[in-house]
């Protein structure tokens, strides 16, 4: 109460709470063929839930393996079976080491799970790079279609500065009023091209959203574009980040010096390379890398993602 402070730890499930896919699986409604306790809905429904809890601004937790949709019971014993707390003849196994089916099924390689992952990787990409999600917040989440306002009217209007969040928890095609807060152009900002675009022409615009659908509408294309023309000004930018095989940086620079987050040197790009010269790092093992990058007699040091 009276805490105005963004620091929060904000969390859809914990150590505490029973696992939301568990829940979906064992009690979620259905309507016709659309049925929550087939597991394939229930997962289709889970990056909807990183857009409404993740984007909040202050810190998130993501509770073993929410972001690959992970549907054991909170008590799931060591060899699968599941004692509920009710269950007092052999404890209810809620500390019991869980079995890990994501490395036995390779979940990952899996395109629904995957789906979840790649969605709130992108999520909390936004998070921490957009300047706007330290600004103010307002929830209107009365029904099964929430909606979430982020802006920040300190921030240039050529900027991302206003961010508009809506969600279809239900479970039939919703018709909803995002009551965007102007007109003009807002960008999908899930799309990392930057080309998927709405119109607005009045404020009480109305847009259809599937079961489970979200969307994540900014005033301004995301400064986290992977797209290889994106340039910056004034600042030295890698791209794409997080990157798989290579990146590129928006300026010439002389020397690039790359170490791991413990401080081991693991690369060395030398040589005048200009703009859109591919970074060979393909190498290197997935992870946070500290990226050193000398232009003249200046060095910048920025962070990269490995995939």
């Amino acid at each position: 109460q009276n805490f105005i402070g963004k620091r929060l730890i904000g969390y859809a499930e914990s150590h505490d709470e029973e696992r939301l896919m568990y829940n979906n699986i064992q009690y979620g409604a259905s309507n016709g063929d659309y049925d929550i306790t087939d597991i394939n809905t229930a997962l289709e429904r889970m990056s909807a839930l990183g857009a409404v809890t993740l984007t909040i601004p202050g810190p998130k937790m993501i509770w073993h393996f929410g972001e690959l949709g992970m549907e054991n019971s909170l008590f799931t014993c060591n060899d699968g079976s599941i004692n509920t707390n009710n269950d007092s003849t052999s404890g209810d196994c809620k500390l019991d080491t869980k079995p890990q089916p994501q490395w036995v099924n390779n979940w990952l390689d899996n395109p629904i799970r995957s789906e979840i992952y790649n969605s709130w990787a992108r999520l909390n990409e936004l998070k921490i790079n957009e300047d706007v999600f330290e600004g103010n917040y307002d929830i209107n989440s009365g029904s099964l279609t929430p909606k979430i306002y982020i802006w920040d009217d300190s921030l240039p209007s050529n900027v991302l500065k206003n961010i508009v969040i809506v969600a279809n928890f239900d479970l039939t095609t919703q018709n909803v009023t995002p009551n965007f807060p102007y007109t003009g152009t807002w960008y999908d900002l899930m799309d990392e091209s930057g080309n998927s675009t709405l119109s607005v022409s009045n404020t009480s615009q109305i847009i259809s959203l599937s079961p489970g659908e979200f969307k994540v509408f900014g005033n301004q294309i995301a400064s986290t574009l992977s797209i290889d023309d994106y340039q910056a000004e004034n600042k030295i930018v890698i791209y794409p980040n997080p990157s798989n095989d290579f990146f590129k940086l928006n300026y010439p620079v002389n020397k690039i010096i790359i170490h791991d987050t413990i401080g081991n040197l693991v690369k060395i790009f030398e040589g005048e390379n200009e703009p859109e010269f591919l970074y060979d790092i393909s190498n290197l093992e997935s992870g946070i890398y500290l990226i050193s990058i000398i232009k003249k007699n200046n060095i910048e040091t920025l962070k990269l993602i490995k995939n």
